[in-house]
């Protein structure tokens, strides 16, 4: 009976659901379980059958996805198999669930300002109640360092520190940056593939296969910032001072611009912009040069974002004529700015502050994903798997 009742308040405590086996039936006079709820004082009783019948409800309502455990009267958990020992159990169901970051504070806004408004009070209450708390934040080494511990657990716990990690890997979900293949010496990167650090990680999620998937989600975008929305961006260019705005502007019309579109956005370096996916031999004379990248010294998915004007080698008008002059100049009013070269830099190392700004509005952050259905499923997935390992 003792330890019935600490499963019952700890997981009226954790919120956790508890099912038996057999499956509870209020109407069943002849579960064993009845008799033990007989046995015990009147408001006891009431409320273990509140949380039973609670707990059945939340059940017929979760999808297959959700972490779950088998507890049985064993002297050794099976934690491969998810089959664990009472006190195992316990302790599992008492740990709060990690929420394991690339960096503590702005991933943990990014992912507030995704979910619905219902979902975020939801992440906020767990948060404030110790249910899930964010311990990490030191980068991709971090990160990297605790997934690789995660993934090579033996299967049968040797010690106490062996046990104490089994239980994290249970109580752990992870979000990773995509980033990009990075540039080489002689090579620009290539922003349509993930980082090899980055798919290390995954593939350190992806391999953690037993009891259940670990949830472990990498970016369908680069980063982060290349979620935010256009809305969020013109209130970035409005909080500039003096000629930075006028410089912002132009920065966010290259970047709305046509002729750089969604794809290039998607994977856009939003804080250093082109320059940083320029090759490392050429980076540092493009940038002492103040001059654009050439086509040729961009990824392939950067060329071509600028309209080409007859007269002029690549990147470069001849000035003889009234006509060439007027194609130099560009005001916010031209459909075409020359694109490599107001986005040679990005938007800053702050840019991702816009998630936590209190002036954007929520709506502006769930219509992105509204317009683009991989992200919009890409977010669901992060949103299913976050309340079903809870």
């Amino acid at each position: 009976m003792l330890d019935f009742m600490r499963f019952v308040l700890t997981a009226m405590e954790r919120h956790h659901v508890l099912l038996l086996d057999p499956e509870w039936n209020s109407d069943d006079d002849a579960q064993s379980i009845q008799r033990l709820l007989q046995s015990m004082p009147a408001a006891i009783r009431a409320a273990v059958h509140e949380k039973l019948e609670e707990s059945l409800d939340a059940s017929a309502n979760m999808g297959m996805s959700v972490a779950r455990i088998r507890v049985e009267p064993i002297p050794e958990s099976q934690w491969v198999g998810g089959v664990l020992s009472h006190k195992d159990a316990l302790q599992v169901m008492q740990t709060p669930l990690w929420l394991v970051l690339e960096n503590g504070r702005n991933d943990l806004e990014f992912l507030r300002r995704i979910l619905v408004r219902s979902d975020r009070e939801k992440l906020n209450a767990h948060l404030a109640e110790g249910r899930i708390e964010v311990p990490l934040g030191g980068g991709t080494g971090e990160l990297k360092a605790f997934l690789e511990n995660l993934a090579t657990l033996p299967d049968q716990p040797s010690d106490a520190r062996d046990i104490t990690d089994w239980i994290r890997r249970l109580r752990s979900w992870a979000m990773l940056d995509r980033d990009v293949r990075a540039a080489t010496k002689d090579q620009p990167s290539d922003p349509t593939k993930p980082s090899k650090t980055s798919e290390t990680l995954r593939q350190l999620c992806a391999g953690m296969a037993r009891p259940r998937p670990f949830p472990g989600h990498q970016l369908s975008r680069r980063t982060i910032e290349n979620y935010l929305p256009f809305e969020a961006l013109e209130r970035w260019v409005s909080k500039g001072k003096g000629p930075e705005i006028d410089h912002r502007s132009k920065l966010l019309k290259a970047f709305r611009s046509s002729m750089f579109g969604d794809v290039r956005r998607a994977c856009f370096n939003m804080k250093e912009g082109l320059l940083k996916d320029v090759a490392h031999g050429l980076r540092k004379e493009v940038k002492q040069s103040k001059r654009r990248p050439t086509e040729a010294e961009l990824p392939l998915v950067f060329q071509g974002c600028e309209p080409k004007v007859e007269g002029g080698a690549e990147g470069h008008l001849v000035r003889r004529s009234k006509r060439h002059r007027r194609a130099r100049r560009w005001n916010s009013h031209s459909d075409h700015p020359p694109i490599r070269h107001l986005l040679k830099n990005g938007f800053g190392d702050d840019i991702c502050k816009m998630y936590g700004d209190k002036g954007c509005e929520d709506h502006w952050f769930w219509e992105v994903f509204v317009q683009d259905r991989a992200a919009q499923a890409w977010r669901d997935q992060l949103v299913e798997s976050l309340w079903a390992v809870l």
